[in-house]
C-alpha cells in the first residue's frame, strides 16, 4: 500500500514539475508575434472596431512622482484642491467628454470608462499596491487616496484583472469633504479565432460642496489658517454614481481555402489549418455592447436670512425657497456590431477594411412641475442609429496610418457625424541607439454634433431653462514631434469651434454665435548636467473669445533635483517642483449643475507654487516625501495659490506616497516569491 501511494505522488509530483516548468507562450491573432512571449503586455481596446491600443506600462518614480492623475498628462488643470474633486486640464486637446453627460466630465479622470480599462496579459500574477496621503496632518486636512491592481492569467489566453481605488480627503476649506471611490473587474481572452473582453467599472462620488471661498483677500491679504475662511455654502453636497457593463467579442475566418489552392499548386508549401498564420486574407466579425447608467444627487439647505449663500445662486429659487434636492440621471445603452476584412497580410500598407452599424439608446431622467399635471413621462427616450466605417495601415515600423468617419441617419442626433485620421512616421537616426525613434505624428478630425439634453433642457432649484441649440461644430489638427532618445517632445494644435456651448458668470448655459479659433504649442524638454536634472514642461495657448473659451496664456511646470544612486538597488532624487501660470479668469465651479463656468471677476496667477520633494525608487518601490506648498506665495506680495476660483491648494503639508509593483515568480524549484527584486524593467520582460 505505502509503495502505491509512494508511486502516485511521484507522478503527482512529476505532473505539477512538468506544469510549473512549462512556459505560458500565449498563441493569439490579436497581438503581434513580438508580444507572445513578453512577461506582461497591457492594452485599452478600441470599442469601435476591437483594435488593441498597446500601453506601456511606466513603473518608475518619475511617472508616480504625480499622485493626481491628470498631472501625470498634463502641465496643469484646474480643480477644486482636494484629490478626487472635479478637474478640468489647462491644455485643450487633452480634454475628453463624457457623452452627454457633462455633470460627470470633471470626474472622467479619475475613473475608467469603457475606452480606458487596462486589459493584461502576464505570465505570472502580477500586483500594484499605492498609498499617497498627508499622514503627518491634522485630522480635519488628511488627505488619503489608495491603489490595488490585481491581474492574473488562468489560461495562456485567458486573464482576471481587478482593481479598487479611492481619492479624497476632508480638503483645506470648510465644507469640501471628498471621497471618490471606483472598482474595476475585467477579463479577457485571446484565441487563436475569437477575443472577448468583458467587465465592470464602478464609482461612486460624495462630496461636501462649499462654492469656494467668499473673497480672495484671505489668501492674498492675509495669513489665516484655511479652515478659518469664510464660504459661500454650508449645507450642501453632491452624491455621484457611474456603473458600466461592457462586452466585446471578436471572430476571426481565415479564408483557409486560398491557402488550399496555393498548397496544392504548389507542392512544397505546406498548409496546416491550425497554425496560426497572420499573414492571409482573413475576415473579423465583432460585436460590441455596453451599458452605462450615472446619476447625480444635489441637495442643500440655504435659509432666507443666509444671504450669501443665496447669493452664490444669484437668490434663485424656483421649486422651493430654502431647501434643494435635485436629480439627475442618464442612462445609455450602445450596441455596434462590425465586418473587417483583412486583404493581405496584418502589417501591410492598407491591412484593414471596417464598416459597422450601432444603435445609441439614450435615456435622460426629466423633472418638469407641470408634468405632475400632464402626465408627461419622467424619462426622456431617444434613439440613434448610425453608421461608422474605417482603414488602416503600417509599413514595417516606418509608417502606421488609420482614418475612420460616423454618421447618424436616423433617431434625436440625425445628420451628426465625426471624421478622424492619423499618421505616424518614425525614423532611427541615432548610432547608439538603434531602436529609439523620432515620431512625427498628425492627427486630424472634424465634427458635428447635437448638444446634450441637460444642455436644452432643465428644471431645478436654481436653474430652469428650455434652449434649441444648433449642432456643435469641431475641426482640430494637431502635430507632434517626439523624440525619446533626446527626452524631447512639441507639439503644435490648431482647432476651430462653431456654436460652443459654455457656462457664463451666472452659470446659465450658453451658446456663442461666433466662431472661436484656438492655438495650443506644449514644449517637455529634460536637460541632465552631472548629477543635476532639469525638467521642464510649458504650454502656450490663444483663445480667439475668453468668455467662451478662457485659456491661460502661458503655464509651467518646472521640476529640479539632483539625483544621487545608492549602490545598484537605490535612487534618491531631492529638489522642487514648481508651478506657474500667468494671470487669467480661471474658471469657477456650479455644485448645482457640476460644471465649470466662465466667471469674470477676477483674474488668478501669476504667483509661483512649489513644493520641495524627496524621491525614491528602491528596486521597483517608488516612495517620495512633499513639503506642499512651500512657498505659500512668496516670493510675491500678494499670495496667489488658488487651483479654481475660490478654491486653493494645500496649505504648508507634508504628504508622503508609495507606489509598489510586484508579481510571483515561478522559480526552476517549483516554489514560488513575492516582492520587486525582478521587477527592475517588468515591462520589458
Amino acid at each position: 500500500s505505502d509503495s502505491i501511494l509512494a508511486r502516485k505522488d511521484s507522478i503527482q509530483a512529476y505532473k505539477d514539475s512538468v506544469r510549473e516548468n512549462t512556459p505560458r507562450i500565449l498563441s493569439t491573432f490579436a497581438l503581434p508575434d513580438s508580444l507572445h512571449y513578453k512577461r506582461l503586455v497591457m492594452w485599452n481596446l478600441d470599442t469601435d472596431f476591437q483594435d488593441l491600443v498597446i500601453q506601456k506600462q511606466d513603473t518608475s518614480f518619475n511617472y508616480w512622482f504625480h499622485e493626481q492623475p491628470h498631472m501625470r498628462d498634463d502641465v496643469n488643470a484646474t480643480w477644486l484642491g482636494v484629490n478626487g474633486s472635479p478637474v478640468q486640464t489647462y491644455n485643450y486637446f487633452k480634454r475628453t467628454e463624457e457623452n452627454n453627460v457633462s455633470f460627470y466630465t470633471p470626474y472622467r479622470t479619475y475613473s475608467y470608462s469603457h475606452e480606458t480599462v487596462p486589459m493584461f496579459n502576464t505570465k505570472t500574477p502580477y500586483t500594484e499596491l499605492a498609498y499617497w496621503g498627508t499622514t503627518f496632518a491634522n485630522d480635519e486636512k488628511e488627505d488619503l487616496n489608495v491603489r490595488v491592481l490585481t491581474t492574473q492569467n488562468i489560461l495562456p489566453e485567458l486573464n482576471l484583472t481587478l482593481g479598487v481605488q479611492k481619492f479624497g480627503g476632508e480638503g483645506m476649506l470648510n465644507y469640501e469633504e471628498t471621497n471618490n471611490r471606483g472598482a474595476l473587474v475585467g477579463i479577457n481572452y485571446l484565441g487563436k479565432k475569437y477575443m472577448l473582453h468583458a467587465g465592470y467599472v464602478y464609482n461612486k462620488i460624495r462630496r461636501t460642496e462649499n462654492g469656494g471661498m467668499t473673497d480672495s483677500f484671505w489668501i492674498r491679504d492675509t495669513t489665516v489658517d484655511a479652515k478659518e475662511i469664510d464660504v459661500y455654502l454650508s449645507s450642501a453636497s453632491n452624491i455621484i454614481k457611474k456603473n458600466t457593463v461592457y462586452l466585446d467579442q471578436t471572430l476571426r475566418i481565415p479564408f483557409n481555402f486560398i491557402e488550399k489552392i496555393r498548397a496544392k499548386r504548389d507542392s512544397n508549401y505546406v498548409f496546416s489549418a491550425d497554425s496560426l498564420n497572420t499573414d492571409i486574407t482573413t475576415a473579423f466579425i465583432g460585436h460590441s455592447s455596453e451599458f452605462t447608467s450615472i446619476t447625480k444627487s444635489y441637495s442643500d439647505e440655504i435659509e432666507a436670512s443666509d444671504t450669501t449663500g443665496r447669493s452664490f445662486y444669484n437668490d434663485q429659487f424656483y421649486l422651493n425657497p430654502t431647501t434643494s434636492s435635485d436629480s439627475m440621471r442618464v442612462m445609455r445603452l450602445e450596441n455596434k456590431v462590425f465586418l473587417r476584412l483583412q486583404p493581405w497580410s496584418d502589417d501591410a500598407i492598407l491591412s484593414k477594411i471596417d464598416v459597422g452599424i450601432g444603435d445609441k439608446l439614450n435615456s435622460f431622467y426629466r423633472f418638469d412641475p407641470n408634468g405632475y399635471i400632464s402626465g408627461e413621462p419622467k424619462n426622456v427616450i431617444q434613439n440613434s442609429v448610425y453608421l461608422y466605417a474605417g482603414v488602416n495601415g503600417q509599413y514595417k515600423k516606418y509608417l502606421q496610418w488609420n482614418a475612420g468617419g460616423k454618421y447618424t441617419f436616423l433617431g434625436a442626433e440625425i445628420n451628426d457625424f465625426s471624421i478622424d485620421a492619423n499618421l505616424k512616421l518614425s525614423f532611427y537616426p541615432f548610432r547608439r541607439a538603434k531602436n529609439s525613434p523620432l515620431d512625427l505624428k498628425v492627427h486630424f478630425e472634424t465634427s458635428l454634433k447635437e448638444p446634450e439634453y441637460y444642455q436644452q433642457h432643465l428644471y431645478s432649484n436654481h436653474y430652469v431653462w428650455d434652449n434649441d441649440f444648433s449642432k456643435i461644430s469641431t475641426t482640430k489638427i494637431l502635430g507632434e514631434l517626439d523624440i525619446p532618445h533626446w527626452r524631447f517632445n512639441a507639439s503644435f494644435g490648431y482647432a476651430l469651434l462653431g456654436n460652443q456651448i459654455y457656462y457664463d458668470p451666472t452659470s446659465i448655459v450658453s451658446q456663442s454665435s461666433n466662431v472661436v479659433s484656438v492655438m495650443t504649442g506644449s514644449l517637455k524638454k529634460n536637460f541632465t548636467v552631472w548629477k543635476l536634472h532639469f525638467d521642464h514642461n510649458a504650454l502656450l495657448q490663444f483663445s480667439s473669445d475668453q468668455e467662451v473659451l478662457p485659456l491661460p496664456l502661458l503655464a509651467l511646470n518646472f521640476r529640479y533635483y539632483i539625483q544621487i544612486p545608492v549602490k545598484e538597488v537605490m535612487q534618491i532624487q531631492m529638489g522642487v517642483n514648481a508651478y506657474f501660470t500667468t494671470n487669467w479668469y480661471a474658471p469657477g465651479y456650479n455644485p448645482a449643475l457640476g460644471v465649470f463656468y466662465n466667471q469674470r471677476t477676477q483674474e488668478y496667477g501669476n504667483c509661483p507654487y512649489f513644493d520641495a520633494f524627496v524621491n525614491i525608487q528602491w528596486l521597483k518601490a517608488c516612495i517620495f516625501i512633499k513639503y506642499l506648498n512651500a512657498g505659500q506665495g512668496w516670493p510675491m506680495r500678494s499670495h496667489d495659490y488658488f487651483t479654481a476660483s475660490g478654491y486653493i491648494y494645500s496649505q504648508r503639508a507634508f504628504k508622503f506616497g508609495i507606489y509598489w509593483p510586484f508579481y510571483m515568480n515561478s522559480k526552476k524549484t517549483g516554489s514560488r516569491s513575492g516582492g520587486s527584486a525582478g521587477l527592475t524593467h517588468s515591462h520589458d520582460h
